[in-house]
């Protein structure tokens, strides 16, 4: 018999995530532009505007200054940003994407909770 997972918070989510993004992967997630932008036009266009708005933003972070001179071990802030957009470009997630009204909300609030964890991104983010 296999033993259900156990369930972690968001936090704790971010928290492990975070710990294997590297500075190169981090600015490796650049050639993904496309792919965010879409994910971030697609979240406008079904409602989720902190979402759009939280990709606009960790996608400003990503082509930072900060972004291109990082080394490893990246700071908290850095290493969540790409925990997040990793979540955010991957294909198979909590709720799928394609799940009407409810698809992108786990993208949300991962995104949401990053922001809210490190205030500093938005600033590098402007």
């Amino acid at each position: 018999m296999n033993t259900p997972e156990k369930a972690v918070s968001i936090d704790e989510y971010i928290q492990a995530h975070s710990r294997s993004i590297t500075a190169d992967e981090l600015r490796g997630l650049r050639k993904f532009d496309a792919a965010l932008e879409k994910k971030r036009k697609e979240a406008g266009a079904r409602g989720h505007g902190d979402l759009a708005q939280g990709i606009t933003e960790l996608a400003a972070v990503l082509h930072s200054g900060t972004v291109s001179d990082a080394s490893d071990p990246l700071p908290r802030d850095l290493a969540e940003t790409g925990a997040a957009l990793r979540y955010v470009l991957k294909g198979v997630d909590i709720i799928p994407d394609s799940v009407p009204g409810l698809g992108l909300t786990d993208d949300e609030w991962i995104v949401s909770r990053v922001l809210k964890r490190n205030p500093s991104l938005r600033q590098q983010a402007h």
